[in-house]
């Protein structure tokens, strides 16, 4: 119980900073927006195993989805390290607090400031010819949902370890790109010569990507789907212990 109260209490704190901080939400909505506004009109002409140029949304949607997520965990670090450097996480040092709670709190909230950017997208990307299936929609959200618990949980320890973002950014950068480029999330890897599909199976991006297109158009039960969440839970479970075990040696 203790536990939980930690973090119900640390999640508010975090979701007060982001509350009032009007320009973050107003740059968050309007981002996807832009990518759907200037990017998507280009994938029209051209010519994609499965898809007509009536349903290119249903292929550039759902991987649009999954980099939002990817990169809104992947830069909390930045964050972090203005903490530490203000010497709000040595102020909880002395505190009884939880160090799970510590993560778990700005984890949740980086997880409802996401699906909230997510959800909303998705209502912008339906006027302009975005068709999504109910059920599988909300299968792709968990998916979401365990890709940003991934990265947020990575992005936070890895700033509370380096404590400067000059060694952070090309960490995060260098994490950035070719997670971006092997995911799919642009063009279908299906475009892509073997060896770059190869590469491509030990990005995590990348399986949310795909599942995420064949659930949002129904197809729940493909072998695709099932190897996501065989790829992601582990991943997810892996990475939230090792932040965990950061946490605990930086304030111990």
């Amino acid at each position: 119980m203790k536990t939980l109260r930690d973090i119900r209490l640390l999640f508010w704190r975090k979701m007060m900073e982001t509350l009032r901080n009007p320009i973050y939400i107003v740059v968050s909505m309007l981002t996807p927006v832009v990518y759907l506004l200037l990017f998507s009109p280009l994938l029209k002409k051209l010519t994609i195993p499965g898809y007509t140029p009536s349903d290119v949304l249903n292929l550039f949607v759902p991987g649009l989805l999954v980099i939002v997520a990817f990169l809104s965990g992947l830069f909390v670090g930045y964050t972090m390290i203005d903490e530490v450097k203000t010497g709000v996480i040595e102020r909880f040092r002395v505190t009884p607090v939880s160090r799970f709670a510590l993560l778990a709190g700005r984890v949740l909230r980086d997880l409802v400031n996401t699906l909230v950017i997510v959800i909303f997208f998705t209502l912008v990307a339906i006027p302009f010819g975005f068709h999504v299936h109910i059920l599988g929609y909300l299968v792709l959200l968990i998916l979401v949902a365990l890709l940003l618990i991934t990265t947020s949980s990575f992005g936070n320890a890895l700033g509370l370890i380096l404590k400067d973002e000059d060694r952070l950014s090309p960490i995060v950068q260098g994490i950035n790109l070719p997670i971006i480029l092997l995911s799919g999330m642009l063009l279908p890897m299906v475009l892509a010569p073997t060896w770059l599909q190869v590469i491509a199976h030990f990005n995590p991006a990348y399986y949310a990507v795909e599942a995420g297109r064949l659930l949002v158009a129904g197809h729940i039960f493909q072998a695709q789907v099932g190897e996501a969440f065989l790829f992601m839970v582990p991943l997810a479970v892996f990475v939230v212990f090792w932040a965990t075990r950061a946490f605990n040696n930086a304030l111990s």
